[in-house]
């Protein structure tokens, strides 16, 4: 589970997450709301990528935000996995070499990487794409090879950021699926979306304005 208690994020010019209290316990989560509305401000405090002004970020019960930078990191590559609308890959590297990223960091063995890394681009349906640079691929090829990354090492939370924006329907469907079949299979997914007909397909939307939750609905 993960727990936000009175979490606030202050720019110079802004408070862009205000005092917010979440709990996020499973499957498949929809963060929306207008431009401005702090939803990649909150994700980003999430999974560990930006410290808050103040509260708390816990999972299960620990708050790794109080913790040595170094147990932050390894939460970063194991408990969370990261999806983003730019796919934010290594475009001369293969597809396989962009998948084995997070394993290497995590210190798997040879065996142990590519037989993770076949598992993980079968599942996105990219059997095949292997040796091909990421930087040749189409975009939805890319994010999904950028999904197959984020799930390499068996995360417990995947965490989206407008995931479908760069994507026609027919691909960005296709993302909104494998998360589907990800939560299907005990990962938690939350992603953020501006996109009303996507948010309408997960477990649960969560609608923010002006940093603070406008909105909670269980579907």
């Amino acid at each position: 589970m993960i727990r936000l208690t009175e979490l606030t994020k202050k720019f110079a010019d802004k408070t862009a997450v205000d005092r917010l209290s979440l709990e996020v316990e499973g499957g498949f989560v929809c963060i929306t709301g207008r431009s401005g509305s702090g939803k990649s401000t909150l994700l980003k405090m999430m999974g560990l990528m930006l410290p808050p002004t103040s509260g708390q970020v816990t999972f299960d019960g620990a708050d790794l935000w109080a913790a040595p930078e170094a147990e932050r990191n390894r939460a970063r590559n194991t408990l969370l996995g990261f999806v983003f609308q730019d796919y934010a890959l290594e475009p001369h590297y293969t597809v396989a070499e962009n998948v084995e990223l997070p394993l290497l960091i995590a210190g798997r063995t040879g065996a142990e990487r590519r037989a993770r890394v076949a598992e993980c681009l079968a599942f996105v349906g990219l059997s095949g794409l292997e040796r091909q640079r990421a930087g040749t691929l189409s975009g939805g090829e890319q994010q999904r090879t950028a999904i197959a990354r984020a799930i390499a090492n068996r995360p417990a939370f995947l965490l989206a950021d407008e995931p479908c924006g760069n994507l026609d329907k027919e691909n960005g469907d296709r993302v909104v699926e494998l998360f589907r079949s990800l939560v299907r299979e005990g990962t938690s997914v939350i992603m953020v979306t501006h996109n009303e007909e996507d948010a309408r397909k997960t477990d649960r939307v969560i609608r923010l304005l002006d940093g603070r939750v406008c909105g909670d609905e269980r579907l």
